[in-house]
C-alpha cells in the first residue's frame, strides 16, 4: 500500500529517539522491508532542512538525501500545481505546511502517518498513527 508520512513521523522513524504510534511504527517498518511505499511531500524536505540547521534534529538534509537514494520504498513528491490545487480544497488545517502535506495526501488518495491533531481532525484527510 500507499502511504504518506509527515515531517514529524519521518524524523521519529529515523532518529529512533522517540516513539511513534503502533500502527504507524507497523507500517514503517514494512515499509523498510519493502511491504509498502511511503510517499514523502517536497515541504517534508524542506522542514528536514529548517529543522537541522537549528539544531532541533539530528537528521539532516543530507542523511536524509543519502538515505533516501538506498531506499527503494520511499519516494518524494514535488510540490507542484496539482499538489497545491489538492491543497486548496483542504480547509481545516491551518499551518500551511501541514496543510500541503495533506494535500500531497488528498492528491494520492492515501492515508497520512500522523499524530498532529489538526490532520487527525480534518475531514478532508484519512490518518494513520495508534
Amino acid at each position: 500500500m500507499l502511504y504518506v508520512a509527515d515531517t514529524v513521523t519521518l524524523v521519529r522513524h529515523l532518529e529512533k529517539k522517540r516513539k511513534l504510534g503502533r500502527q504507524a511504527q507497523r507500517i514503517l517498518n514494512e515499509a523498510d522491508q519493502g511491504h509498502h511505499t511511503v510517499a514523502l511531500s517536497g515541504v517534508t524536505l524542506m522542514e528536514v532542512l529548517y529543522l537541522s540547521e537549528r539544531g532541533r534534529i539530528s537528521v539532516g538534509l543530507g542523511a536524509l538525501g543519502n538515505w533516501l537514494a538506498q531506499s527503494r520504498n520511499y519516494l518524494v513528491i514535488p510540490v507542484d500545481f496539482a499538489v497545491i490545487a489538492a491543497t486548496a480544497t483542504i480547509d481545516d488545517i491551518p499551518e500551511l505546511h501541514d496543510r500541503v502535506i495533506a494535500g500531497t495526501a488528498v492528491w494520492l488518495g492515501v492515508a497520512i502517518l500522523t499524530n498532529d491533531p489538526d490532520m487527525i481532525a480534518s475531514r478532508h484527510v484519512q490518518t494513520v498513527w495508534r
